[in-house]
């Protein structure tokens, strides 16, 4: 199963994000390759919620980039309480949650450091300072039908779909299909490849609590924040806290609850 390791909870949230174009030491360490692209803003800080994405899920996949975008220990001094991503190299998933970093190594981690002296090759991550109150699911749903519920919900509270934001759901997961990656795929060459880019643990459950941690990505920000042509980037939590993975395909039980940010 999973090894994991995560950092005391966040105890204050500051009031915006920092700019783009912050520095990324890693203890002293040289900055991670690629630095101008550390930090690049894909919403301004607006209302109570921000969200940033660090790397694309495009150069991923197109030009094998892997490398570090940002040590998660700045991610936090930035003031998220939301993030899912990808340690560089490809060697595990990345999940914060409340301020929280839990990190699963695929494969297992013999020494693993502590999370926020972990670094990402890809990472969206989100500010909240409130949620709405929970929308309790009256039917259980899944792929599409969930996508469209959670786009309706946000679109009835009057949050903008022109722009990223978090989500979170809580309670029984139906049909689960996850993974968590372990390394690089040397078969992996691009979209189109008979392969997966990377080597990776997969689970499968027909039911499974937690609680599921995502960002919806408007058209402009698909192939960016989540996979290209799909509107959410979703990882599971368990119910500890303890361990994460990436969600391929899941529905939610009825009953399940829904949270939204407040504008």
């Amino acid at each position: 199963m999973f090894q994991s390791c995560h950092p005391r909870i966040l105890l204050a949230v500051i009031s915006a994000l920092a700019p783009a174009g912050v520095s990324a030491q890693h203890h002293g360490q040289h900055p991670p390759a690629n630095a101008s692209a550390v930090a690049p803003a894909v919403s301004e800080p607006q209302g109570v919620f921000a969200v940033r994405s660090f790397g694309a899920f495009r150069n991923m996949m197109q030009k094998q980039d892997y490398t570090s975008k940002i040590v998660l220990g700045e991610v936090k001094g930035l003031g998220a309480t939301e993030a899912v991503g990808a340690l560089s190299s490809l060697r595990g998933e990345i999940t914060m949650i409340d301020g929280r970093f839990i990190v699963s190594y695929g494969g297992g981690c013999a020494n693993c450091p502590p999370p926020h002296a972990e670094d990402a090759t890809l990472l969206g991550a989100g500010r909240v300072a409130e949620w709405t109150p929970p929308i309790s699911l009256s039917a259980d749903l899944s792929g599409r039908a969930l996508d469209e519920f959670i786009l309706a919900q946000a679109k009835s509270i009057g949050l903008d779909m022109g722009k990223p934001f978090p989500v979170r759901l809580k309670g029984m997961l139906l049909n689960v299909e996850m993974h968590v990656i372990e390394a690089p795929n040397a078969g992996f060459t691009g979209h189109g490849s008979k392969v997966h880019m990377a080597k990776q643990d997969e689970y499968r459950h027909g039911s499974l609590a937690g609680e599921v941690v995502g960002f919806y990505a408007p058209s402009a920000m698909q192939g960016v924040l989540s996979h290209p042509g799909e509107p959410f980037h979703f990882h599971w939590v368990d119910e500890q806290r303890t361990r994460t993975a990436h969600l391929d395909a899941f529905g939610m039980q009825s009953g399940a609850l829904l949270m939204l940010p407040k504008k």
